[in-house]
């Protein structure tokens, strides 16, 4: 199945891992623009730069903060 999300944003937790990275790299291949979350900065960080490698192209922007907080989650929508 094609799905176009050129255009579109998808913020996805828990994204530097497991399901989540898989879900990650679904979206980006998909066209969308991945917010990639986790609460390790640094494991935000090579999760972006592995999933830039994986996809040629992609939009992803790196978001360390921990969404069970209501300071994280302001900062996730900032």
């Amino acid at each position: 199945m094609q799905i176009d999300l050129k255009g579109r944003t998808a913020l996805v937790t828990g994204s530097t891992q497991g399901i989540g990275a898989a879900i990650a790299t679904g979206l980006a291949r998909a066209g969308a623009r991945v917010a990639v979350n986790g609460r390790s900065a640094e494991r935000v960080r090579d999760s972006a730069a592995a999933l830039e490698r994986e996809v040629p192209g992609a939009d992803v922007v790196p978001v360390a903060a921990d969404v069970t907080t209501e300071a994280g989650a302001e900062q996730v929508a900032e």
